[in-house]
C-alpha cells in the first residue's frame, strides 16, 4: 500500500481515538480508587510494606522480611476488599484495546506496522469514499468447479495470490452474465486481504460516483481521492460497463486511474460483461489498449452457463 500524507494523518487520528476510548474507561475506575480514602490508606500500607521488604532483602534480615511479607499480604487483602466493595475489578482497570498486538498504536514492539494497520487504512478509505465493505467469497466456498472450466481457473488464481506482490499482473475477466466473474474476483480479493494486503473491492457504479466527487472537488481534495484509488495493493472494479456514463468523467478518470496504477506497478482486476467491440465503443481505444496490454496483464474469458440458475 502506498500511503499519502493525508491518509497517514487519518490513520494516526483513528488510532489516537481508539486509544483514548480504551483508556478513558479504565481511567474512570482509576479515579474512583484515587478518590477513595480507605483504598488510599491500604495502598500506602502496601507501598510501605514493599519498601520494607526491599530493605530486608538488601540487609538479609529474615525477621524483618517476614514482617514485611505479612504486612504486604494484609495490605493486598485490604485493597482487594475495598476494590470489590467499590465495584472496581482488575478487568475494569485494564484498557480494552481493539488490537491486543499493538494496543491500538498501529505498531508492534519491534517497531513494525501491526497487521491491523491495513485493516484500519481500508476502513478509513471506504468511509472516505462512501462505500460499504463487501462480504467477499472464499476459494473454499466454490460450488460449481465442474462448470465453465472454473476448477482450473480457481487453481490458477489461487497460485496468483500466493505469489502476489508489487508489479503482479493485472487481470481482466470477461464473459456473459452469471458465469462466475464476480465470484472469482471476490475470492482473489478475499485471499489477498487474508494475506494482509490492502484491497478495495468496488463496483463500477460506485467508482463512477467517486469519479463525480473527484470531478467537482476542490483541487486540494482531488489528490486524496486519487491517492486512495491508486495506492491500494489491489483494486477490484466489478461489472465495468453497468455504470452510468458521464461525459468528461467516466472515460477520462478511468483512463487516469488505470494509467496511474500501471505506472506505480499496482495491480488491478476488472470484470465485465462487455466484449471487445462493446468496450471499444464505450470507453475508446486508449482504455481498451490498457485492458488488453499483455505486458502488464492477463485477460480471461469465462463462457458457459449462468450459475445463478443452479440451486
Amino acid at each position: 500500500m502506498i500511503y499519502s500524507d493525508s491518509l497517514l494523518k487519518e490513520i494516526r487520528s483513528e488510532y489516537d481515538n481508539r486509544r483514548k476510548n480504551a483508556e478513558e474507561s479504565s481511567s474512570y475506575y482509576e479515579e474512583i480508587l484515587d478518590n477513595d480514602e480507605e483504598y488510599l490508606i491500604a495502598l500506602n500500607e502496601f507501598n510501605s510494606a514493599r519498601l520494607k521488604k526491599s530493605k530486608a532483602n538488601y540487609s538479609g534480615d529474615q525477621k524483618l522480611l517476614k514482617e514485611a511479607e505479612k504486612e504486604l499480604a494484609e495490605a493486598k487483602k485490604k485493597m482487594a476488599a475495598r476494590k470489590k466493595r467499590l465495584g472496581v475489578s482488575d478487568e475494569k482497570l485494564t484498557p480494552k484495546y481493539l488490537c491486543p498486538y499493538c494496543n491500538d498504536s498501529g505498531y508492534t514492539a519491534d517497531g513494525k506496522r501491526c497487521k491491523c494497520f491495513n485493516q484500519v487504512a481500508t476502513q478509513i478509505i471506504l468511509n472516505e469514499l462512501g462505500i460499504e465493505e463487501k462480504t467477499l467469497p472464499d476459494f473454499s466456498e466454490t460450488k460449481y468447479e465442474n462448470k465453465n472450466g472454473l476448477k482450473k481457473i480457481y487453481e490458477k488464481f489461487s497460485a496468483y495470490c500466493d505469489k502476489f506482490g508489487r508489479n503482479s499482473k493485472n487481470i481482466v475477466i470477461s464473459g456473459s452474465v452469471g458465469t462466475g466473474k464476480s465470484f472469482l474476483s471476490g475470492c482473489i480479493a478475499n485471499e489477498l486481504k487474508k494475506k494482509d494486503f490492502n484491497v478495495i473491492f468496488i463496483t463500477a457504479s460506485e467508482l463512477d460516483v467517486i469519479f463525480l466527487k473527484y470531478h467537482v472537488s476542490p483541487v486540494y481534495e482531488k489528490s486524496f481521492y486519487l491517492s486512495i484509488l491508486t495506492g491500494c495493493d489491489m483494486l477490484v472494479i466489478d461489472d465495468l460497463g453497468t455504470e452510468p456514463f458521464y461525459k468528461n468523467v467516466t472515460e477520462e478518470y478511468l483512463l487516469t486511474l488505470l494509467s496511474e496504477r500501471n505506472a506505480k506497478g499496482m495491480p488491478y482486476i476488472v470484470t465485465t460483461n462487455l466484449d471487445q467491440n462493446q468496450l471499444l465503443d464505450r470507453y475508446g481505444d486508449r482504455i481498451l489498449s490498457r485492458l488488453n496490454d499483455k505486458k502488464t496483464g492477463v485477460r480471461i474469458e469465462i463462457n458457459g452457463e449462468d450459475l445463478r440458475r443452479f440451486k
